[in-house]
């Protein structure tokens, strides 16, 4: 089967190498799964959130999701799952 490629930030690279990820309306990361997960968007949405309801309400609360590089995902995602990120932080604050 041939290898599925994406372009990202001017790179060219296999899908299986990036990640999809579901941020949040605060830009924290709740979710994540390997590019050859889904091949779209919405498909990795289901993914997550396998309810469409869900998906339609996470989506009008502004939750996305996108594609990223190993490289971004290491820098926008990764800080959110290992406890480290400020988002969670400033969302509280910001509702104090």
């Amino acid at each position: 089967m041939p290898e599925l490629l994406v372009q990202i930030g001017g790179k060219t690279l296999p899908l299986r190498s990036c990640h999809w990820v579901l941020f949040g309306p605060n830009d924290c990361a709740y979710a994540s799964e390997y590019g050859d997960g889904a091949s779209s968007a919405e498909q990795a949405h289901a993914n997550f959130t396998p309810r469409q309801r869900d998906r339609d309400r996470q989506t009008r609360q502004g939750y996305h999701v996108e594609l990223l590089s190993k490289d971004q995902w290491r820098e926008q995602a990764g800080p959110c799952f290992y406890g480290t990120c400020t988002h969670q932080t400033l969302t509280a604050e910001a509702t104090q």
